[in-house]
């Protein structure tokens, strides 16, 4: 009874042993200055979460805008204009909502409106409008991107920085030193 004892505790242990997956890490935090830094990203930066999104023909697409400064060099900013572009071929224009860091204290939606080339071209103008105060300070949610895959294939969705604008509310410019693309995988 002994010997079988000990070969169903060896049999259990092995199971147990075997049964474990180790899973890789992803940290794709887009808001980590640090990690963007490492990129070369310098802040304030512009990116997109997630970094790469593989999905099929009849899903949607969701990219989430950020910005992100230095907690140590945070800039206060009003007014936004980001330009970005898509690979029309692998993706269609569904919808844009604005992100939560613009809204104001009281959840309003800010002015925000865009216009789309109807080819592959986004511009997003966004103004943050607040009873208490005039600019925003810190790290966040500009705006949610919905696509719509019209074939497969693999791209990336991108800002251009030579259009893309920050301003606080005296309608000072504030660079831009960065940006992150999102690559979309459609199967």
């Amino acid at each position: 009874m002994k010997p079988f004892h000990g070969l169903f505790i060896l049999s259990l242990a092995l199971l147990f042993v075997n049964s474990c997956t180790i899973y890789e890490k992803l940290f794709d935090n887009p808001v980590d200055f640090e990690a963007n830094e490492e990129r070369g990203i310098g802040a304030p930066t512009l990116v997109f979460y997630p970094k790469t999104q593989t999905l099929a023909e009849d899903d949607s697409a969701l990219v989430g805008s950020f910005i992100v400064f230095k907690e140590d060099s945070t800039e206060p900013f009003a007014g936004i204009h980001l330009q970005i572009e898509f690979p029309n071929a692998l993706l269609e224009l569904d919808t844009i909502k604005p992100g939560l860091f613009i809204t104001d204290t009281s959840n309003a939606t800010p002015l925000f409106t865009y216009t789309f080339d109807s080819i592959n071209t986004i511009d997003i103008y966004a103004y943050f409008l607040d009873t208490l105060k005039k600019d925003l300070e810190g790290t966040g949610h500009l705006a949610d991107l919905v696509f719509s895959p019209v074939g497969s294939g693999n791209d990336s969705i991108f800002y251009n920085l030579d259009e893309c604008e920050i301003i606080d509310h005296q309608d000072a410019q504030i660079d831009i030193n960065g940006e992150r693309g999102a690559e979309i995988v459609v199967q």
